[in-house]
């Protein structure tokens, strides 16, 4: 690693604690896990819910850490027992973990892809990382660590092999993106969508969009905002000092859809165009399943083009990806298919995988397990009814729902399916869900992540494969 220990001295208010004879050592890595630290290494204590890395501090400096970065509040606790110690004392060590990969990414003048979104951020991330990753070395996001802790988190396993990062960018609150835009640097910036995902604390779409758009705002001069060519929300909010370049179905689109079907298990085949680059359009056999997959897809694409792949390499990439873990995933359990959305929910995405179950070729029964969506603050009754009402005419005929809010949907789906019951314990659900399911149904599973939806999954997973009786 480039950085050692006297860069810490920039961290603001910092308090250094540590040896001067220390003060010119390299730094092995950054690190907030006491059990993975080797000599060397620098231990950051995150004080968490669960666990208070501040707790583990003399564990660290028995494994070798360099220094530990610690709270203020708990070193002025601890001073006296731990005055030889090589501290560094900071007000807050998630800020100050963010103000140290913030040093390294300066260390690192690389392109940088910055992901946000309503919808599909880590599908995107990962088409994305695919279709760079056929001529370049590219570090990326793991799964969605898209926060004030993933972020850093990723940027910190910067290295001289990688030619370009891929970093999935999640937000909360107001202000979110814009701060963790600050620590990484981004030269190209790609918002797939605006939708109503924490809009309870966003207020509005235009809310959410002003939030994203942080993103395209933070780019430098000649930097490339990568959008959708349909948002107005969007296409509003890309400074003109940048270069733009859009997706999607519109024609004025740099990657145009012009068609989307769905073969039996519902795997998108996607038609695309890219009128600036070639004349034949290509087709594209996903393994992602929905019709939103190819708006991911075409994302992913223009981030192609931006970084000058041809069509034919970033339909060969795009064709290579799997879908990400509980995010559309077809699991067959015996002789019934499980599609496994569990990871989160919110009106769009609820909607978009209704739509699957609607076009999905099914032997049996169509079936949906669906939890409370949340972060909507006013909008959460009229949303879930909203889901409800989208479920009827769809060849659906079951549906359970699980929470507290996903209440409305059972009863607004009530007057248009065979079955339409709310429980507020999974047990019973999965209990009459494995009663009920008989070969060749199809069943969806999808909430928001607090309710662990994916437990449902996992149960008609074992009773399934298992062979164990149902009565």
């Amino acid at each position: 690693m480039s950085l050692r220990i006297s860069d810490m001295a920039s961290i603001p208010s910092v308090h250094m604690r540590v040896p001067v004879r220390l003060l010119e050592t390299r730094i092995g890595k950054v690190l907030t896990d006491s059990r993975e630290l080797r000599k060397g290494d620098l231990f950051v204590a995150f004080r968490g819910k669960r666990s208070d890395g501040h707790d583990f501090i003399d564990e660290a400096l028995r494994r070798g850490a360099v220094a530990c970065v610690v709270e203020r509040r708990w070193w002025r606790k601890q001073a006296p027992s731990m005055h030889a110690a090589p501290l560094i004392v900071v007000k807050d060590t998630i800020r100050a973990y963010g103000d140290i990969a913030r040093m390294y990414r300066d260390a690192h003048p690389i392109p940088l892809v910055g992901v946000t979104g309503s919808n599909g951020k880590t599908a995107t991330k990962e088409l994305i990382a695919a279709v760079l990753g056929r001529t370049s070395t590219v570090l990326y996001t793991e799964g969605n660590y898209n926060n004030q802790i993933g972020l850093p988190a990723t940027l910190l396993r910067l290295d001289k092999t990688h030619d370009v990062v891929v970093a999935e960018m999640g937000t909360d609150r107001p202000g979110d993106i814009a701060y963790l835009c600050s620590i990484a640097k981004p030269t190209h910036g790609v918002i797939t969508n605006i939708g109503f995902a924490h809009i309870s604390r966003l207020r509005s779409r235009e809310g959410i969009a002003e939030e994203k758009g942080a993103l395209f705002a933070t780019l430098p001069d000649g930097g490339i905002a990568i959008l959708d060519a349909d948002e107005e929300l969007l296409l509003e909010r890309v400074p003109s000092h940048l270069r733009r370049i859009t997706f999607g179905s519109a024609e004025s689109a740099d990657v145009r859809i012009t068609g989307v079907e769905l073969d039996a298990d519902a795997k998108a085949c996607v038609r695309m165009e890219f009128p600036g680059v070639r004349r034949r359009a290509v087709t594209v056999s996903m393994q992602a399943i929905g019709r939103h997959a190819a708006w991911n897809a075409a994302a992913a694409a223009a981030v192609g083009l931006a970084f000058h792949r041809s069509p034919l390499e970033i339909k060969r990439a795009l064709e290579s990806v799997p879908s990400p873990s509980m995010r559309m995933q077809v699991e067959r359990a015996g002789a019934v298919t499980i599609i496994n959305d569990t990871y989160n929910a919110n009106p769009d995405s609820m909607l978009a995988a209704i739509d699957v179950m609607r076009r999905l070729h099914v032997r049996g029964r169509r079936i949906v397990v669906l939890g409370d969506m949340l972060d909507l603050g006013r909008h959460v009754r009229e949303e879930h009814e909203r889901i409800g009402v989208a479920i009827i005419d769809t060849g659906i005929t079951h549906v359970f729902t699980f929470g507290v809010h996903s209440r409305a949907i059972s009863i607004a789906a009530r007057e248009g399916v065979q079955f339409s019951k709310h429980y507020t314990d999974k047990g019973e659900l999965m209990s009459g869900l494995v009663r009920l399911l008989a070969d060749g149904d199809a069943v969806l599973v999808k909430g928001s992540r607090k309710t662990r939806m994916e437990e449902v999954v996992d149960y008609l997973t074992r009773t399934f494969t298992s062979g164990e009786v149902r009565e």
